[in-house]
């Protein structure tokens, strides 16, 4: 969502810098963060399966894969805010603008900005109407489940940066 931010011919004029580095690194984290659930949410199923004949179907691995996704979601944003603090701790304004004018001036990045929260509204709606229809397992909290699958929606930006890439469509 960056893109909704102003942004000026040159990089020392560029308002609002703190927040719009912020805003990236901590939807990058929190994409980051939603993407690693879908790979130790089947793995973890796969051993529990062989140490506890846990089943391995649809209703095992929705309700682990939204769990997983939904801390995945809440650490990669936190991962992202210390990220940003600890990389830009003691550093001038004008490194700060720097930054963000050339993260605004990034086409690829701005448009998965949009995919990624896009894909994140659309998870959430899912998920609340999946809930409301009993179609995800009670065993999940409202909150746990309508994270989870807006977790999971994020992954809408990690799907469309590789198709990106392999079209070569990765504009500088």
């Amino acid at each position: 969502m960056t893109s909704l931010f102003p942004h000026t011919p040159y990089a020392e004029d560029q308002p609002l810098a703190h927040q719009i580095l912020y805003l990236h690194v901590v939807r990058a984290g929190a994409m980051a963060g939603s993407f690693i659930p879908l790979i130790t949410a089947p793995t973890s199923l796969l051993v529990s399966r062989y140490r506890h004949n846990t089943p391995f179907t649809t209703s095992t691995l929705l309700p682990r894969l939204l769990a997983h996704s939904a801390r995945g979601l809440v650490l990669g944003t936190v991962f992202g805010f210390v990220s940003v603090w600890g990389r830009m701790r003691g550093r001038e304004e004008i490194e700060w603008k720097d930054r963000a004018w050339r993260l605004l001036e990034n086409k690829g990045e701005l448009r998965t900005d949009w995919w990624t929260v896009g894909g994140a509204a659309t998870g959430a709606v899912a998920g609340v109407l999946a809930l409301r229809r009993g179609r995800i397992p009670v065993e999940l909290t409202a909150s746990t489940g309508m994270l989870g699958s807006a977790g999971v929606g994020m992954n809408a930006g990690v799907g469309y940066m590789f198709w990106s890439y392999a079209n070569g469509r990765v504009p500088a």
